[in-house]
């Protein structure tokens, strides 16, 4: 099977050289979809030495100005990360996310997302990601360069690829998804659950446990419809209350 589903995500990157490389590492691997959010442009001289065969790769490249909107289309989101926490646990190698992601990529867009040379992606961003990926690296010295960590990525979807042969199911895509999570934010912060200084914390936590989940379109309506029961019967309960 190819990996035509699977887009290659890159936040704000700073090196147009790396662009290059990227799209070189890309093509070796199968891989066709760049993807930019802000950083240098792929057009840059810089970026067409290093791409070295590749150039259609960042002719092609779609650029958006958010995270959010380049991964609406997305059925779900890997973000690589060197940082730990627990809200971020369990974390998959490349070769664990390659064996999960190849067959889901045969019904759906998957996003595959690295972060910035320097700072890697943020607290926010990653809570856009249903599942995280950590390059294994000697402690001593763990950052790798931008290139190499999507080389290392691409090299174990290309393994799996020639493995798998059935597909997994059809999920909802990511802005469904930020939808149902933005009212369940909304819904919480009404019944108390969350607190309201800083309700991205208990977020976070649910965004990843659901994230698990591989919510599909019909479970994501489903959960919507829970939230605006509780939202009705808040609202009837207030009604009822005032009168």
């Amino acid at each position: 099977m190819d990996l035509e589903n699977v887009f290659i995500v890159l936040v704000r990157p700073r090196f147009p050289e790396n662009l290059g490389a990227v799209a070189r590492a890309m093509k070796n691997m199968g891989l066709g979809h760049l993807v930019l959010v802000e950083g240098c442009s792929p057009f840059h001289v810089n970026a067409y030495k290093l791409a070295s065969g590749a150039e259609e790769i960042l002719n092609r490249a779609e650029e958006f100005p958010t995270l959010k909107e380049a991964i609406g289309e997305m059925g779900i989101v890997f973000g690589t990360t060197s940082r730990g926490g627990k809200e971020r646990s369990p974390f998959l190698s490349p070769e664990e996310a390659a064996r999960e992601l190849v067959p889901l990529s045969l019904r759906n867009r998957i996003a595959l997302v690295f972060g910035s040379e320097k700072e890697g992606l943020t607290n926010e961003e990653l809570s856009l990601c249903h599942r995280y990926v950590r390059i294994p690296t000697s402690e001593a010295f763990p950052s790798l360069n931008l290139a190499q960590a999507v080389l290392i990525v691409c090299y174990e979807l290309f393994k799996a690829s020639g493995k798998s042969t059935t597909g997994g199911v059809e999920l909802a895509r990511s802005e469904q998804q930020e939808r149902m999570f933005e009212h369940m934010e909304r819904t919480l912060l009404r019944i108390g659950f969350l607190d309201p200084q800083n309700p991205k914390r208990i977020m976070r936590t649910l965004r990843r446990l659901f994230g698990k989940s591989r919510l599909e379109e019909r479970e994501v309506r489903i959960l919507q419809g829970i939230w605006s029961k509780i939202d009705w019967a808040l609202g009837a309960k207030g009604t009822s209350s005032g009168r």
